[in-house]
């Protein structure tokens, strides 16, 4: 399969002509029009990228949700689409992100190849992989074909595989990579640490591979102590720019169990990173922190330019080390994303996926809900290094309001409580508002109290 990517130029002269960029559009280029595009730009033009606004998440959903639901049949981004859900925990309607069903298949060869170009997997590696499947979630054949496209043997266990069954199967076949969203990979190994010694003895890890939110410094201490000598990986993406970096220690060093921060590789031919400062959207010299910003040279169909990802990070050259495993001939392309994480601002993240505080705050200001006072606590389980959610309810009895039990379903649903995660979230329906962890001084009801992370 071809591994094409575009040049910049062709992905700004699409951004003219499409409904994320211009409002006077009301529809994506069809296949034609981006071919004759492309044909008529100038391959030596030098384009400049900070001429083009930024685009920022909420006008990106919107012009998205309008596309979603417009059935004219001159609505090209509901056509021959790959479709995964954006937006997680805005409530309501699942936003569904659309990308070109070829150029989403280039993405997955060209993320195979980087994989296989930086070392992390290597051939004779099978994979067991728990990532999420169905309900729209496309994680697992995600991971699934871009580690084959890597050269690894994948076994698609699914997030319903209980940790039992897990275990069993990377003792019977002799697997040497786990693979998940780093959640699930702690519950695996906390019941692996449960196994009698001869069971254990008879699982043999090399690597985890983690995605979605960042393993904390206990999670890595626990993991290390329990799988000794596992060396710990991870990759980067998302809805909006699909997968597009990597984590491993032989490029950039071990990761230190002080630090806030993961280190990623790119590779500046398929993305394009720039920092700005929060304050006022200027740019910030290499090496600072400050907004991760996105420009995608793997999505022309429906382009990402300029994206504000709402994440904190800084960019930094790639470190000598890495030229034990990467060839000269790459090396020059490659930079490292120190990823800081989500600006705690504006939203908290729990079990992979990202809540808004704008959205939540809506939700809880549902008429019918009739919610008097909430509270959310992130904290985390003893046993074994898991963020927990708490939320607490204060709720009117009157006509007009939902039930308790519709109540809780709706929570649910907003919140992401499936199944797999259940037993690390709980729903608390308080009497009074003493029953809420209040401030010392004014006694005000605090929303928000992060224990995991503190």
């Amino acid at each position: 399969m071809a591994t094409e990517r575009y040049q910049l130029a062709e992905v700004l002269a699409v951004a003219k002509i499409h409904p994320f960029y211009n409002p006077d559009v009301d529809y994506p280029p069809d296949a034609d029009t981006v071919r004759r595009l492309r044909e008529s730009i100038d391959q030596e033009a030098k384009p400049v990228l900070q001429e083009q606004p930024l685009l920022n998440k909420k006008a990106l959903y919107k012009v998205i949700e309008r596309l979603t639901h417009d059935m004219d049949p001159l609505n090209t981004y509901r056509q021959s689409s790959y479709m995964s859900i954006t937006g997680g925990g805005s409530g309501g309607i699942p936003m569904l992100f659309a990308v070109d069903a070829y150029e989403n298949r280039r993405q997955r060869a060209q993320m195979g190849n980087f994989i296989k170009l930086c070392g992390m997997i290597e051939p004779g590696d099978w994979v067991v992989s728990t990532h999420l499947a169905g309900g729209f979630y496309r994680s697992l054949d995600l991971t699934t074909e871009i580690m084959e496209n890597a050269g690894a043997t994948v076994l698609s266990a699914g997030s319903y595989m209980p940790p039992t069954e897990v275990a069993r199967s990377l003792a019977d076949y002799h697997v040497n990579v786990l693979a998940g969203e780093s959640s699930q990979i702690v519950q695996v190994v906390h019941h692996i640490s449960m196994l009698p010694q001869d069971y254990r003895d008879r699982i043999n890890l090399a690597k985890i591979i983690y995605t979605s939110e960042p393993l904390t410094s206990p999670q890595r201490v626990f993991i290390q102590t329990i799988l000794s000598g596992v060396k710990i990986l991870s990759f980067l993406g998302s809805s909006e720019a699909g997968p597009w970096a990597i984590s491993s220690p032989d490029l950039t060093g071990e990761h230190s169990l002080t630090s806030i921060s993961t280190d990623f590789v790119f590779d500046t031919r398929s993305m394009l990173i720039e920092i700005v400062s929060p304050s006022d959207l200027s740019p910030i010299p290499l090496g600072e922190p400050g907004l991760v910003v996105q420009t995608s040279l793997q999505r022309l169909r429906n382009p990402l330019i300029r994206y504000n990802t709402g994440d904190i990070g800084s960019v930094h050259p790639l470190p000598d080390t890495a030229s034990a495993v990467i060839p000269k001939a790459d090396r020059e392309h490659l930079r490292v994303l120190r990823m800081r994480g989500r600006d705690h601002r504006f939203s908290f993240k729990w079990y992979g996926s990202y809540f808004e505080f704008d959205n939540v705050d809506a939700l809880m200001h549902t008429k019918e809900l009739g919610i008097l006072q909430w509270q959310i606590i992130l904290d985390k389980l003893e046993t074994t290094p898991q963020s927990t959610l708490e939320i607490r309810l204060l709720k009117r009895s009157q006509d007009g309001v939902i039930s308790d039990d519709n109540l809780r379903r709706r929570i649910e649903d907003f919140f992401l409580i499936l199944p797999e995660n259940e037993h690390l979230a709980r729903i608390v329906f308080v009497n009074d508002l003493e029953e809420f962890e209040r401030s010392i001084t004014a006694r005000k009801v605090i929303k928000f109290i992060d224990r995991w992370n503190h």
